[in-house]
């Protein structure tokens, strides 16, 4: 029954730490036996509620940007790290010494690879003109692929970034490079790498970790002890700021959440003065990422030629042919020295701006969940949500047509049933609020409608998946049974802020504020009668403008300025008035209704480059990854293996432009209440299982997705709040 532990706690807690420890058998990996116990305990806590599973992996899902940001649990991993293999291998980036040059390490688990590449802070700055120009070390993942004759590596590594900003390339990796590996191909190696400011890359993006006692007197990277230290501080201000709800929830939140972020902006203000020009703020900015990425490129292919790795066989130049079809490629398939990337949501902002500013060393960008550059930029990023109520209507139609594997569903229902007894259970929490004592932790709780209101914009992301557990919510709900809120929260503990010799790669930091407001192309700092009109404009737009706005919000005031972006703005995707010709077209994927990233935008932005082409996939949610679909991995596996690009996008007539447009669209075989259930053995020919077994590639890739946390979780409804208990993660 739900609820019902599995076994004893202590015998659990004293078998799992026997069971991990008996791999630490060297001096080194003794002194994570304190790190094991912790583990094993969090481990306790993520099992004791077997029957509430789904609805936790519900609320952990979505992605904008590839997720609230896309972040999976890092006790996860860490303790795979631990427990998997005898080899000697890293459990942290913090025990492998960066280098200007790639020098690929044993790590974590199976035969996974970690580097940190050094790179210029300030590419105004290089590396050889001084020993005391500021560096940035990048975290690298690498999942090698399974080559054949002489070959040891890719030709061009697939480099990923799940988005954010702010998301986690080398978690990411981590978590699902073998699975995507299935899709473009297992001999394809893959490469994660967290951006500059985030995750295991550093300096790190933390405006709550004051080096020494906050003085600016040592300008050293913070300590282990000043990140703990941080983020306790963090998680008071985060609690504090969780009860104040979204943009219209009160007449004065508006005016509340404008100070929170005046104050954040503050802060990291003068966090940024403690490192003065060496501040990692400044050139977090999205342009900087994009010269890292050719900066892991050039590196790949010293390294290759280091190990005197060559490819098995010549990449002849194609010439446009007359018998071309439209999927047929006319430029050289050849990617070496060239980028290789799929980016998710913020990703795609990234992609385009390498492609911008680096138009000959496209090879195969895929840009998938895409942002519309022009809004991005802008103070505050409208139109982005023009789709996300075509989705939120439609639970209510689909949970009847799916009628009883939709919990909420009632014999003899019409679509108005299900409506009205969904919205009943909003007017009663809006009416008022739920209160809780939490099972386990006996903290109280107040649940009010903006919390729930979070909850549900979250749950667009992955609708497909979300709508199931979401009507399992609310039928217990519609009941009475509040209790259950109680059941799948979780609230803050002790633990993180006790475990002083935990990896700093496992706190949670800026770096999304950071690079979101940096790359606005004007300064934002309104008033509140100027927010209040931009939340009235947003309104109009869309039923979800209070969520949004509240999340968007978070830029007002910042100071730390971008230093001398490296390329001008007027060359930016978002402002070149010509369509940009790359070396390879680009790749856009865009689904018919995404809540953060709308298929206008993939049709905007595919316009702005030169025979780029255009996937449009018949599903709802955020990126490709909400939905299986076969034809969606057959061009995109198409796109990187062969080179063949669908068509440039036509947009239709004025009013009508997505509805008479052309471009390539894709049906999925997955919808709300409608998993996708592939069985290989029922397959009638070894290429149908192999298409199985790629759908099924894609499942296991979205439900890593489903618990990446998403973007906005620094806003009243801190996302924490509602996942499993981790050490020390937030973003």
């Amino acid at each position: 029954m739900p609820g019902q532990f599995v076994m004893d706690s202590q015998k659990y807690e004293d078998v799992c730490f026997n069971e991990k420890a008996g791999f630490l058998d060297d001096e080194t990996s003794l002194s994570n036996q304190d790190q094991c116990r912790l583990l094993c305990k969090a481990h306790l806590r993520s099992i004791r509620w077997q029957g509430f599973k789904n609805v936790v992996y519900l609320l952990l899902f979505v992605s904008l940007w590839g997720s609230f940001t896309l972040i999976p649990n890092p006790l996860k991993w860490y303790g795979r790290a631990i427990v998997k293999g005898t080899q000697e291998r890293h459990l942290s980036f913090d025990t492998i010494t960066p280098s200007e040059r790639l020098e690929w390490e044993p790590c974590f688990y199976d035969n996974m690879r970690c580097a940190r590449l050094t790179v210029p802070m300030d590419y105004n700055r290089p590396l050889n003109a001084s020993a005391d120009n500021p560096k940035v070390h990048i975290a690298l993942v690498l999942v090698p692929g399974k080559h054949q004759g002489t070959q040891q590596a890719s030709t061009s590594p697939l480099v990923l970034n799940p988005g954010g900003p702010g998301g986690s390339g080398a978690q990411f990796a981590l978590m699902a490079g073998t699975m995507l590996q299935k899709i473009v191909g297992e001999e394809q190696d893959i490469i994660g790498f967290d951006p500059r400011g985030i995750g295991a890359t550093t300096p790190r993006a933390d405006c709550f970790a004051y080096p020494l006692d906050g003085s600016n007197n040592d300008p050293s990277e913070a300590s282990s002890e000043d990140y703990i230290r941080g983020n306790f501080h963090r998680t008071m201000w985060q609690t504090a700021g969780r009860d104040v709800g979204t943009v219209n929830s009160s007449t004065d939140t508006l005016q509340k959440l404008d100070i929170r972020a005046r104050t954040m902006a503050k802060l990291c203000g003068e966090k940024d003065a403690v490192y003065r020009n060496n501040s990692i703020l400044k050139y977090v900015h999205t342009p900087s990422v994009a010269h890292d990425m050719l900066s892991i490129v050039d590196a790949w292919d010293e390294w290759r030629a280091r190990i005197g790795d060559s490819d098995d066989t010549e990449i002849d130049e194609l010439k446009p042919r007359e018998d071309d079809g439209p999927d047929q490629p006319t430029t050289s398939l050849d990617t070496k020295g060239k980028l290789v990337y799929w980016g998710f949501s913020y990703g795609t902002l990234l992609g385009a701006t390498f492609a911008a500013m680096f138009p000959d060393r496209v090879g195969r960008v895929i840009l998938d969940g895409v942002v519309d550059a022009d809004h991005y930029v802008s103070p505050v990023w409208r139109g982005s949500i023009q789709d996300a109520d075509k989705i939120s209507t439609s639970f209510s139609f689909y949970c009847h047509k799916a009628e009883g594997a939709c919990a909420l569903y009632r014999s003899g229902d019409e679509v108005s049933d299900v409506e009205d007894r969904f919205q009943a259970v909003i007017d009663r929490i809006k009416e008022n609020p739920v209160t809780l004592i939490h099972p386990m932790s006996k903290q109280p709780i107040v649940i009010t409608n903006s919390h729930i209101r979070m909850i549900l914009f979250s749950i667009l992301y992955n609708p497909n998946v979300g709508f199931s557990a979401l009507a399992w919510i609310f039928d217990m709900l519609s009941r009475g049974d509040d209790e259950i809120l109680g059941q799948i929260i979780a609230l803050p503990e002790p633990e993180p802020f006790c475990a002083a010799n935990l990896p700093a790669e496992l706190f949670p930091n800026e770096a999304q504020i950071a690079i979101m407001c940096s790359d606005k192309r004007y300064p934002f700092n309104d008033s509140l009668p100027e927010l209040q009109e931009t939340f009235e404009k947003m309104a109009n737009e869309s039923s979800w403008a209070d969520v949004w706005m509240t999340i968007m919000i978070a830029c007002d005031a910042y100071p730390v300025k971008a230093v001398d972006p490296p390329m001008r703005w007027d060359d930016h995707p978002s402002h070149k008035a010509d369509p940009i010709k790359t070396s390879f077209p680009l790749l856009f994927v865009s689904n018919t209704a995404d809540p953060v990233t709308p298929l206008a935008a993939g049709v905007k932005m595919a316009r702005k480059f030169v025979d780029a082409g255009l996937v449009e996939q018949h599903s709802m949610g955020h990126c490709s990854i909400a939905a299986v679909s076969k034809c969606s991995i057959g061009k995109i596996r198409a796109y990187l293996r062969e080179g063949k690009v669908p068509p440039h996008p036509v947009k239709g007539g004025k009013g009508r432009e997505l509805v008479d447009g052309k471009w390539t669209k894709c049906d999925a075989e997955q919808y709300p209440f409608h998993p996708y259930e592939g069985d290989v053995m029922a397959a009638q020919s070894v290429e149908a299982a192999m298409e199985i077994e790629r759908m099924n590639a894609m499942k296991k890739v979205q439900n890593v997705f489903s618990k990446m946390k998403a973007w906005g979780q620094d806003q009243p409804l801190d996302l924490d709040m509602i996942m499993p208990r981790r050490c020390g993660s937030r973003s």
